[in-house]
Protein backbone atom coordinates (compact mmCIF):
# COMPACT_ATOMS: atom_id res chain seq x y z
CA UNK A 1 0.00 0.00 0.00
CA UNK A 2 1.40 3.20 -0.70
CA UNK A 3 1.20 5.96 1.90
CA UNK A 4 0.56 9.61 0.90
CA UNK A 5 2.39 12.07 3.83
CA UNK A 6 2.08 8.63 6.07
CA UNK A 7 -1.63 8.35 6.09
CA UNK A 8 -3.44 5.66 3.76
CA UNK A 9 -5.47 6.76 0.39
CA UNK A 10 -8.51 6.64 2.25
CA UNK A 11 -6.87 8.66 5.32
CA UNK A 12 -5.39 10.99 3.13
CA UNK A 13 -9.28 11.24 1.11
CA UNK A 14 -11.06 12.26 4.19
CA UNK A 15 -8.90 14.92 5.14
CA UNK A 16 -8.36 16.72 1.90
CA UNK A 17 -12.68 15.86 1.96
CA UNK A 18 -12.61 17.88 5.66
CA UNK A 19 -10.41 20.62 3.96
CA UNK A 20 -12.59 21.37 1.60
CA UNK A 21 -15.54 21.45 3.91
CA UNK A 22 -14.02 23.89 5.79
CA UNK A 23 -13.15 25.92 3.06
CA UNK A 24 -16.80 25.92 1.57
CA UNK A 25 -17.87 27.22 4.91
CA UNK A 26 -15.73 29.62 5.31
CA UNK A 27 -16.59 30.75 1.68
CA UNK A 28 -19.78 30.69 2.55
CA UNK A 29 -19.11 33.08 5.48
CA UNK A 30 -17.44 35.32 3.62
CA UNK A 31 -20.35 35.67 1.38
CA UNK A 32 -23.02 36.09 4.06
CA UNK A 33 -20.98 38.82 5.34
CA UNK A 34 -20.06 40.87 2.24
CA UNK A 35 -23.88 40.67 1.30
CA UNK A 36 -24.57 42.23 4.60
CA UNK A 37 -21.99 44.88 4.62
CA UNK A 38 -22.83 45.83 1.25
CA UNK A 39 -26.60 46.14 1.98
CA UNK A 40 -25.68 47.91 5.48
CA UNK A 41 -27.27 51.56 5.93
CA UNK A 42 -26.47 52.81 9.70
CA UNK A 43 -27.60 56.62 11.31
CA UNK A 44 -26.41 58.83 13.57
CA UNK A 45 -27.68 62.04 15.71
CA UNK A 46 -26.16 65.07 16.32
CA UNK A 47 -25.97 65.73 20.47
CA UNK A 48 -29.20 67.48 20.68
CA UNK A 49 -30.88 64.51 17.99
CA UNK A 50 -32.55 67.15 15.84
CA UNK A 51 -30.45 66.03 13.15
CA UNK A 52 -30.06 62.31 11.93
CA UNK A 53 -27.77 61.02 9.17
CA UNK A 54 -28.34 57.73 7.22
CA UNK A 55 -25.03 56.81 5.60
CA UNK A 56 -23.87 53.06 3.34
CA UNK A 57 -21.36 51.22 4.13
CA UNK A 58 -18.61 53.06 1.88
CA UNK A 59 -19.98 55.94 4.31
CA UNK A 60 -21.69 57.73 1.68
CA UNK A 61 -24.42 59.84 2.95
CA UNK A 62 -27.68 58.46 1.89
CA UNK A 63 -30.37 60.77 4.14
CA UNK A 64 -30.77 63.65 5.96
CA UNK A 65 -33.18 64.24 8.38
CA UNK A 66 -33.82 67.62 9.84
CA UNK A 67 -36.18 68.90 13.11
CA UNK A 68 -37.90 72.28 12.87
CA UNK A 69 -35.91 72.89 16.15
CA UNK A 70 -32.76 72.56 14.33
CA UNK A 71 -33.91 75.22 11.56
CA UNK A 72 -34.43 77.59 14.11
CA UNK A 73 -30.34 78.36 14.83
CA UNK A 74 -28.12 79.67 12.87
CA UNK A 75 -26.48 78.36 9.70
CA UNK A 76 -23.33 77.20 11.13
CA UNK A 77 -24.74 75.48 13.90
CA UNK A 78 -26.91 73.57 11.47
CA UNK A 79 -23.26 72.64 9.79
CA UNK A 80 -22.01 71.15 12.81
CA UNK A 81 -25.08 69.66 13.48
CA UNK A 82 -25.00 67.42 10.07
CA UNK A 83 -21.00 67.02 10.57
CA UNK A 84 -21.57 65.79 14.17
CA UNK A 85 -24.59 63.34 13.08
CA UNK A 86 -22.47 62.11 10.21
CA UNK A 87 -19.06 61.02 12.59
CA UNK A 88 -21.54 59.59 14.75
CA UNK A 89 -22.99 57.64 11.60
CA UNK A 90 -19.37 56.47 10.73
CA UNK A 91 -19.02 55.56 14.59
CA UNK A 92 -22.19 53.48 14.11
CA UNK A 93 -20.85 51.60 11.12
CA UNK A 94 -17.64 51.11 12.70
CA UNK A 95 -19.37 49.09 15.45
CA UNK A 96 -21.48 47.41 13.44
CA UNK A 97 -19.06 46.04 10.55
CA UNK A 98 -16.68 44.67 14.27
CA UNK A 99 -20.05 43.10 15.45
CA UNK A 100 -20.47 41.05 11.90
CA UNK A 101 -16.76 40.68 11.50
CA UNK A 102 -17.06 38.86 15.06
CA UNK A 103 -19.98 37.11 14.58
CA UNK A 104 -18.96 35.92 11.41
CA UNK A 105 -15.25 35.16 12.28
CA UNK A 106 -15.00 35.09 15.51
CA UNK A 107 -13.27 38.22 15.94
CA UNK A 108 -9.43 37.54 17.76
CA UNK A 109 -6.18 37.86 15.58
CA UNK A 110 -7.41 36.59 11.92
CA UNK A 111 -6.61 38.38 8.86
CA UNK A 112 -10.42 38.81 8.10
CA UNK A 113 -10.42 40.79 11.42
CA UNK A 114 -7.41 43.01 11.10
CA UNK A 115 -9.22 44.10 7.49
CA UNK A 116 -12.50 44.68 9.15
CA UNK A 117 -10.54 46.96 12.12
CA UNK A 118 -8.58 48.67 9.11
CA UNK A 119 -12.12 49.94 7.18
CA UNK A 120 -13.61 50.24 10.51
CA UNK A 121 -10.76 52.84 11.73
CA UNK A 122 -11.46 55.09 8.84
CA UNK A 123 -15.27 55.07 8.77
CA UNK A 124 -14.63 56.40 12.52
CA UNK A 125 -12.84 59.62 10.62
CA UNK A 126 -15.83 60.37 8.99
CA UNK A 127 -16.95 64.44 9.79
CA UNK A 128 -13.74 64.65 11.39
Amino acid sequence: MVDVMGRTPEEFEEMLNAQIAEAERRAAAMDEFVTTLESARVTGFDSRREVEVEISQEGTMTRVSIDDEALEGSTSDLEEAIMEAYSDAGKNMSRFRREQGDRQFGGGDSAMGEFVDQISSRLEQLGR
